[in-house]
């Protein structure tokens, strides 16, 4: 049964219609919200939860909307759902409104279609061990064979332990694995949607890459870990301490020299040498709610440095001040880096 938090007061002089049209990032937080606010959720994400809704009236919109959309729809184990069964519902919606209302319910079901498909791809309801963080939060968990997972911000992981074997499955983000010995010698796998990675006795960073072309990136600091591609036959990869491989459906993985810094966040730093204005700030961004851009007179500039992830916004000055930039926000969630 889902659960809503405390009602947020509606900010002054604010209507929904005078509130811009949420985004398609917005109605997914939304609905990222309101599955971890489902079945008895702490103080702590209550409390976050009403935070974001605080933040802007698009993230009230939203959440509102989908509250009106509850009664309408279950979710449920037994019929399957796919992200394009959730867009012919939508459209289905639309064919039968105005073109205002339209855009109501499309926004409306993308939120449903969002928090439904979410809610199935985890398997909240079907009894598996799910682990995630929030935006800019870190935290380690201990497995009960010894194993330490960390997760790095707005990650998500579900833990199938059994009598057979031991697999962790990276759904988004990034962990940092280190592997406990198991009395019962029951093999260790780590999935994501590219890779199929077996540790041999070692500690490695497995981060899942959201861009264009997406892959998984494996990096290994102590041991050894198997590489494999689901579906494809062939001699597999093992890395060994100090090398890192990227895979995926366009990427064979090659043995490289690892990447020093790779491990950095677990330290709570961002390390740049020489990165692009425009590639730091993507990821600075995975620590940081809302949207951080630059203008294209300055993404080539080239930071160095050593910044902190727990505070962005004193990172972001500090970058600002050594390229001699501005920094322009158009509110505490949407930061632009300009020239002077």
């Amino acid at each position: 049964m889902m659960r809503d938090t405390a009602a947020v007061p509606k900010p002054i002089g604010t209507s929904a219609g005078d509130v811009e049209p949420p985004s398609a990032a917005i109605i997914r937080q939304a609905a990222q919200w309101l599955v971890r606010t489902t079945d008895a959720p702490d103080a702590a994400t209550l409390a976050a939860c009403s935070d974001w809704r605080r933040q802007d009236p698009r993230h009230e919109l939203a959440w509102l909307r989908m509250q009106s959309m509850r009664g309408e729809f279950r979710v449920r184990d037994d019929i399957p759902l796919t992200a394009g069964t959730a867009g012919q519902t939508i459209l289905r919606y639309c064919e039968q409104r105005s073109r205002r209302t339209a855009l109501k319910w499309s926004i409306a079901g993308l939120g449903v279609g969002a928090l439904t498909l979410l809610a199935a791809r985890e398997h909240l309801w079907a009894g598996n061990t799910v682990l995630r963080t929030a935006t800019g939060e870190q935290r380690t968990v201990a497995l009960t064979d010894g194993t330490s997972l960390t997760l790095n911000t707005d990650t998500v992981v579900r833990v199938h332990y059994d009598a057979h074997q031991r697999r962790v499955e990276l759904r988004s983000g990034e962990i940092l694995v280190a592997t406990g010995v198991d009395p019962a010698a029951r093999p260790f796998l780590v999935n994501t949607p590219h890779a199929v990675l077996t540790p041999l006795g070692t500690r490695f960073v497995v981060r899942q890459i959201a861009a264009d072309r997406a892959f998984t990136r494996v990096a290994v600091f102590e041991g050894r870990v198997r590489v494999e591609q689901p579906g494809v036959v062939g001699p597999t990869l093992v890395l060994q301490a100090g090398e890192q491989a990227e895979v995926g459906p366009r990427k064979l993985p090659v043995a490289q020299p690892l990447d020093g810094n790779a491990q950095a966040w677990t330290q709570g730093m961002l390390v740049a040498n020489r990165m692009r204005l425009d590639d730091f700030l993507t990821e600075l961004a995975r620590y940081r709610a809302g949207i951080l851009r630059c203008d294209a007179r300055v993404a080539d500039r080239e930071v160095s440095g050593a910044f902190r992830i727990d505070d962005t916004d004193k990172t972001l000055q500090v970058v600002a001040g050594v390229l001699d930039l501005s920094l322009r926000y158009r509110t505490r969630y949407w930061v632009n880096i300009e020239p002077l």
